[in-house]
């Protein structure tokens, strides 16, 4: 399992308690630090079709992932990544999903307020009337299980740091790379020489994962919250 996160004592913690629980585990799952708090873990297939969708940060806030809270006890981890570790290994190349639907209008609002637009602007400029808005902000927040809009930004701004992504989408040359001896997994960019996309995903001779170009037959491979 590959560990993405800002938080380096984080990483080296979970660092730590896989190598414990299994240091010979293949790298097709991913830990990821959302930034507010929850861990998700999907499949290293699941986040490269993210990463491709041409919605971005957008198709990633409406899918629903196994999550659990970062601040939990080392033996609850331990107990819960195990159980985890077994559930997608198993259902790795099943297509189980569920998506929270955010409707036409819910996605204009939404992706007006992660461009720090307020209240007054977005209903001003989508002819609605400012309670009517704020309906919306409260039903995309209901559906997404989040308490407020300053969350939703927070999480949005982790996503765009944590993958080299420009208003939630990936920069053409960003690429994955592995930090040798240890499960944490970065997004870098290679200056501006844009990074190939081959059809499939494969660890290259430089140790680097790329996002495979996706196909319009690919459909994603998204995993359940319990």
């Amino acid at each position: 399992m590959y560990i993405i996160s800002q938080d380096s004592y984080f990483v080296m913690g979970m660092d730590k308690l896989l190598k414990a629980i299994n240091p010979h585990a293949t790298h097709t799952l991913v830990a990821f630090d959302r930034g507010d708090g929850k861990i998700l873990f999907f499949s290293m297939n699941s986040l490269l079709y993210i990463l491709g969708d041409e919605q971005g940060f957008n198709s990633f806030i409406c899918t629903r992932f196994i999550a659990i809270d970062k601040n939990s006890s080392v033996s609850l981890l331990r107990h819960e990544i195990r159980k985890i570790l077994n559930f997608l290994k198993g259902h790795e190349d099943i297509y189980s999903f569920r998506e929270i639907h955010i409707s036409a209008t819910e996605y204009k609002i939404m992706v007006r307020f992660l461009n720090y637009q307020s209240s007054d602007t977005i209903a001003k400029a989508l002819g609605l009337d400012k309670k009517i808005v704020s309906n919306y902000k409260n039903a995309i927040l209901r559906k997404l299980g989040l308490n407020s809009m300053a969350d939703l930004i927070h999480i949005y701004n982790n996503w765009n740091d944590c993958f080299c992504c420009m208003d939630g989408k990936i920069m053409p040359d960003a690429t994955f790379l592995p930090r040798m001896d240890t499960n944490e997994l970065k997004m870098i960019r290679r200056g501006n020489k844009p990074t190939p996309d081959p059809v499939a995903l494969h660890l290259c001779a430089d140790n680097s994962w790329r996002i495979p170009a996706m196909r319009t037959d690919m459909c994603p491979l998204l995993i359940n919250e319990q």
